[in-house]
């Protein structure tokens, strides 16, 4: 009982306001938790990244100190004097220091030569090289040593600390392999002036630093797995979070339009019969109307009314009155058509508007629902005879003159002279 086409008013629509309301709700939902998601896995990702340069600094801070109590207590002996030998040189640059002893004979002719904490720094680090420990170096901005000139970023470090910064660190990446660079300041103590005070350091000046090279690429490599695992727990969490959301919302879209379904039929159908109420009827006939003026193509109305149904009622009861109402219903519907509009008008009164239909078609269903109405028998008891009840109809077709109500007013009317010819007919409007 639709519209043989697909036009349909507005005020007939189905209103997807409520389904588009969840996707929404629900989409802000996804889009919170994807948020909340996305920012803790953020938060332990950089966290980790936080905790391995931590480690790493700890590391650096570390050996900075023990190289640095080692040259403390050297520079505290006055350096540490070596045997010369195969490979034991003497440090050239010491024989530049006013005063000092470089190399000393014992009482067997036995020679030795100084080692001083700046050279002792870099064969002990050229040592923890050879064993794949790490490196350091003493460095400054005025060495005594060419071979102590800072790199770049030793350079940067030192001008930092003339500036009051207590520390340094960077990453340098080497190709294959990432260090972890550490440096913080030399302070000059008195036993350091022995070698640094014809320089023009004085006690407690920055003279320099030592830098501390850690090798960090399997620390990295670690750092860049846990991202990488992070991130693809993340989008794992927030891909089963979508097809949560996407689940519920197409069960809960669908009930929503089950219920939206249910609310549209019960305004626009009448509870008892099923059949379309006066309302919905009469805009979809207002449709067929303007569709009817626009092709050319006949529409016709049939009007009929249950004959004394309110006798039947009075004398067998509203719930047989009901059940005369919804099988008449049922009747009319098993003889039209899909598309043609069927309703209850009001009361008794029911209507049928047959669009692309004649008024002689139109009066041959009118009988035919009659006959059918007439034929049926509706049990009462279980002893009283079934009863049976007949209507009276009224069938017009479309004036391309006249309106809806004007259309509709000549089948009634037509219905009216129906019943005062005895009912049980059918009469031309």
């Amino acid at each position: 009982m639709t519209a043989p086409h697909d036009t349909v008013t507005g005020s007939h629509q189905h209103p997807h306001t409520s389904s588009g309301f969840v996707r929404k709700y629900l989409s802000g939902i996804f889009m919170i938790i994807c948020l909340i998601v996305l920012s803790v896995f953020l938060g332990f990702s950089y966290k980790s990244g936080v905790l391995i340069r931590e480690q790493l600094r700890r590391q650096g801070q570390a050996f900075f100190q023990e190289v640095v109590l080692t040259r403390d207590w050297a520079a505290s002996h006055g350096g540490v004097y070596v045997k010369l030998g195969p490979g034991v040189e003497v440090n050239p640059y010491l024989l530049q220091v006013p005063g000092l002893k470089v190399v000393i004979t014992d009482e067997d002719g036995q020679r030795y030569t100084l080692k001083n904490p700046a050279l002792m720094t870099r064969e002990i680090s050229e040592l923890a090289a050879v064993k794949g420990l790490f490196q350091f170096r003493i460095t400054s901005l005025k060495p005594l040593n060419p071979q102590n000139a800072p790199d770049a970023f030793e350079k940067a470090a030192l001008e930092r600390f003339n500036q009051g910064a207590d520390e340094y660190f960077a990453y340098e990446d080497k190709g294959k392999e990432v260090l972890y660079r550490y440096m913080a300041p030399l302070v000059t103590r008195k036993p350091c002036l022995r070698c640094h005070e014809f320089q023009g350091y004085r006690e407690g000046d920055i003279r320099g630093g030592i830098s501390v090279s850690i090798a960090a690429t399997d620390m990295m490599r670690q750092l860049r797995e846990n991202q990488i695992y992070l991130v693809v727990s993340a989008l794992a969490i927030v891909a089963l979070v979508f097809a949560i959301i996407r689940y519920i919302a197409l069960v809960f879209i669908k009930d929503i339009k089950a219920a939206e379904q249910r609310l549209l039929d019960m305004a626009s159908r009448d509870f008892l019969t099923g059949l379309f109420n006066r309302r919905e009827a009469l805009g979809r006939l207002a449709e067929e109307f303007s569709r009817s003026h626009r092709s050319g193509k006949p529409l016709s109305v049939i009007i009929l009314d249950i004959d004394h149904f309110k006798r039947l009622n009075d004398t067998y009861g509203h719930s047989l009155g009901d059940e005369v109402l919804r099988e008449v219903a049922r009747r009319m519907v098993q003889a039209v058509r899909d598309y043609d509009i069927v309703c209850r008008y009001g009361g008794e009164e029911f209507l049928i508007a047959t669009p692309e239909t004649g008024i002689e078609a139109a009066y041959d269903l009118a009988e035919r629902v009659r006959t059918q109405i007439m034929a049926m028998l509706i049990p009462y008891g279980t002893e009283s005879e079934p009863v049976s009840v007949t209507i009276s109809a009224g069938v017009t077709q479309l004036d391309k003159l006249e309106n809806v109500e004007k259309m509709i007013s000549r089948a009634d009317a037509a219905l009216y002279r129906a019943k005062e010819a005895g009912r049980n007919r059918v009469e031309l409007g």
